[in-house]
């Protein structure tokens, strides 16, 4: 069996309809992972249908991170139809508002928040319940930024959000190891994925889009394929990583390397 071998094991990925979730999904499930697919949009459930049409175990429903109850609603699904969850992925995120920090409002600010760290909390706490419980342990993996680690213009409130992600892991971490649950982060650079190349073209910011062009133009490795995260993640899941927790993996092509 190879280290990284993840059959028989069961896997919930949030904001699992596209983007990196699908991403993660496909990754988990090429490793032998069963994998129920969670989003906040009905668009999980034409996902999920076009892998079950390719013969691959997989379940969904829908999920809102900002709800405790939605939440563990959605790992009870998991239990209920797969008998078990060991592999929790925090995907879901928000960053589709970008202003400079003097236009910010508490409602702006407030997204941010409820959906990057309080949605993170929620399911970190859902997962290490259903995880104890089954008391074989467990792996949760974040999904941070190179946000977490750089500030950037008209950024602020994302920033916060996605900085706070890697310290809450380390403190799930540092309680939950006792349970044998590890919990780690992976920190995206700029990724193809629907919602960055909407930024880069600035369909969402116009200056910011040209900023993020001349960045990314840069980046010693060039920019990330969703691929990139995908396995980043399912090396956190993997028996390779059964010592690694608490700990952030930054995969951005070199770009934190410029001044």
């Amino acid at each position: 069996m190879s280290e990284l071998e993840l059959s028989g094991q069961v896997a919930l990925v949030t904001g699992a309809s596209y983007g990196l979730g699908r991403a993660i999904t496909e990754e988990l499930l090429k490793r032998g992972a069963t994998v129920m697919l969670t989003d906040i949009t009905d668009r999980v459930e034409a996902t999920a249908a076009q892998l079950l049409e390719q013969g691959l175990p997989v379940a969904h429903t829908q999920l809102d991170v900002t709800r405790s109850e939605s939440v563990d609603k959605a790992v009870q699904e998991t239990l209920s139809r797969f008998g078990k969850l060991d592999i929790f992925v925090n995907n879901a995120g928000w960053s589709r508002v970008m202003k400079p920090l003097l236009e910010l409002t508490a409602e702006d600010w407030d997204v941010y928040m409820d959906i990057n760290i309080r949605g993170n909390l929620f399911c970190i706490q859902s997962a290490a319940r259903a995880m104890i419980a089954g008391g074989k342990g467990g792996r949760i993996i974040s999904i941070a930024s190179t946000a977490a680690t750089k500030p950037y213009k008209r950024a602020a409130a994302y920033c916060t959000s996605k900085a706070a992600i890697p310290m809450l892991a380390k403190a799930a971490a540092l309680e939950l190891g006792e349970h044998g649950i590890t919990v780690n982060c992976v920190a995206p650079g700029p990724t193809r994925t629907e919602t960055n190349l909407a930024h880069s073209a600035g369909a969402i910011d116009p200056k910011m889009g040209e900023e993020k062009r001349r960045r990314e133009a840069l980046i010693p490795l060039g920019k990330n394929d969703p691929e990139d995260i995908a396995t980043a993640v399912a090396y956190f899941a993997s028996p390779a990583a059964r010592r690694v927790t608490g700990q952030l993996l930054v995969v951005e092509g070199g770009g934190l390397l410029l001044s």
